[in-house]
């Protein structure tokens, strides 16, 4: 018996020159687009930039449980926020970088039309998401204040800094699940849909927040339990909305998993990818420990630098997630020329767009900054932290093309070891060479600013590398969908 069914009939299915459809071959009535044809400037950012939208959007709501966690969180709240999101982002990075990694193989298998296989990835990313959710909010409850002792959370901060984290965790289900599920709509060109249903959820979630920690006056535990219930609906939007694809590939509680030999070709993909988005977390604990001795305003001034640093973190990772996708789909079709033109739009767009934007920021930084807290040494610390690393931060955007391509061509090793080794380790070993000798927040900016340029000298060749080898393949008449097909 099926619990979800595919509501659209195959003559409102997806519509593609592959001699089963007719129409025509860029969108469907069920909301996928194929990106490996039409003008590739435009079909780039078009299907890049709802992914921009998604995560300003994110950011901008971000800010508003930041800003009502500073005025009515206590006095410590901010502090407490930025210890505790510290350890629920490993857990929920890791899942946005498997998000990565299963539109990596999702969008393949869509481009080279294997739809079968397409439904089973697709079944196989959201059951292997469920699960996993189900494991770390058990692991969450049971070992929280650990993960905070460890962190050296400030005792002052550790009882807001627990409580928050322990609501926090039982939103990780739906975090996860809509994580893998924005992966595979992402692969099959649709990044409308995720936007609209952000959107929504953005706007339950400031709702909420007026309500229990402004209205009820329930403070940080209010803004804690405001964002969990909108995951919740997010979350379970995602799910329905996987049940609505084309009927030859969208969910279904009868659809089989992956057997075991092709499920570990999509853990190929995804774990790599998640490893290295867990490995940003973790680089970010680990340089916490260091931030932790410089006292709470320091703490607070990192967290309130953060929401500032989103405007440009979020939307040059979004660029990288639909880089992804969209080199993907033409590798599954074998039309690589398509490939190196969309990576040079996206060097010039990163490097250009960044820096507009990081010259804007800075700007209006002193105005921006006031806006979270009115503590001087917060201040002070939040506007240090945006102009040691604001001017070199296109360095990350180029980060995440050559990580966006690298992916697009099914290598998510690369990915993985330049940040644990430029992140992970590089920046924790700066901080212990240079802080005995100079004592000082600067060190910390810095570690952020060289540790870019140290993953940049392990990303270009690497792509190039691949890139020329996938050429030489195809000049030796290798199939490019048959060689590097998901299975």
């Amino acid at each position: 018996m099926k619990i979800f069914s595919c509501s659209k009939s195959k003559q409102e299915s997806i519509s593609i020159k592959d001699g089963n459809s007719s129409g025509s071959p860029e969108e469907a009535v069920t909301g996928e687009v194929r990106m490996d044809v039409g003008p590739i400037h435009r079909k780039l950012l078009a299907y890049a930039a709802p992914l921009l939208l998604m995560q300003l959007l994110l950011q901008f709501y971000n800010i508003a449980d930041c800003a009502v966690v500073g005025r009515f969180g206590g006095a410590f709240g901010l502090a407490a926020v930025g210890v505790a999101g510290l350890v629920l982002a490993v857990h929920i990075n890791f899942f946005i970088g498997f998000g990565v990694g299963v539109t990596s193989a999702v969008s393949r298998l869509f481009g080279a039309r294997q739809y079968d296989k397409l439904r089973q990835a697709i079944a196989t990313s959201v059951a292997i998401a469920t699960a996993a959710g189900i494991f770390l909010t058990l692991m969450g409850e049971l070992l929280g204040k650990r993960y905070l002792l460890w962190l050296s959370c400030p005792a002052e901060a550790m009882g807001d800094a627990l409580l928050y984290a322990q609501i926090c965790f039982l939103g990780l289900i739906p975090q996860l699940v809509y994580n893998v599920a924005n992966g595979v709509l992402r692969a099959l060109g649709n990044t409308k849909t995720p936007l609209y249903f952000l959107a929504g959820s953005a706007v339950l979630n400031v709702v909420l927040d007026l309500v229990l920690a402004v209205g009820m006056h329930c403070g940080l535990e209010g803004v804690a339990w405001a964002t969990v219930s909108a995951q919740w609906v997010l979350g379970l939007a995602m799910v329905w909305r996987l049940t609505r694809l084309d009927e030859r590939f969208c969910l279904t509680a009868g659809t089989k998993l992956l057997p075991m030999s092709e499920l570990f070709r999509l853990l190929r993909l995804g774990i790599p990818s998640g490893m290295q988005a867990a490995f940003m977390s973790i680089s970010s604990l680990l340089i916490q420990i260091s931030i932790d001795g410089f006292g709470p305003a320091a703490m607070a001034g990192m967290v309130v630098y953060a929401k500032i640093e989103g405007f440009l973190y979020y939307p040059a990772f979004a660029y990288g997630m639909a880089l992804t996708g969209f080199i993907g789909q033409n590798l599954g079709s074998g039309r690589l020329d398509r490939v190196e033109e969309a990576m040079r739009i996206s060097r010039r767009t990163a490097i250009y767009g960044t820096m507009a934007v990081c010259a804007g920021l800075i700007l209006i930084a002193e105005p921006l900054v006031s806006f979270f807290t009115g503590d001087p040494a917060t201040l002070a610390n939040a506007l240090a932290a945006v102009y040691w690393t604001f001017p070199f931060y296109f360095l990350y955007s180029l980060n995440q093309v050559y990580i966006g391509g690298l992916k697009g061509l099914g290598e998510t090793g690369i990915p993985m070891f330049s940040a644990l080794f430029a992140y992970a380790l590089f920046r924790v070993l700066w901080c212990e060479a240079l802080l005995p000798h100079w004592y000082d927040m600067a060190v910390i900016y810095n570690a952020y600013n060289v540790s870019f340029l140290v993953s940049l000298a392990i990303l270009i060749p690497s792509y190039r590398r691949m890139y020329h080898r996938l050429i030489a393949s195809k000049g030796e008449g290798v199939s490019m969908p048959e060689k590097y097909r998901l299975a």
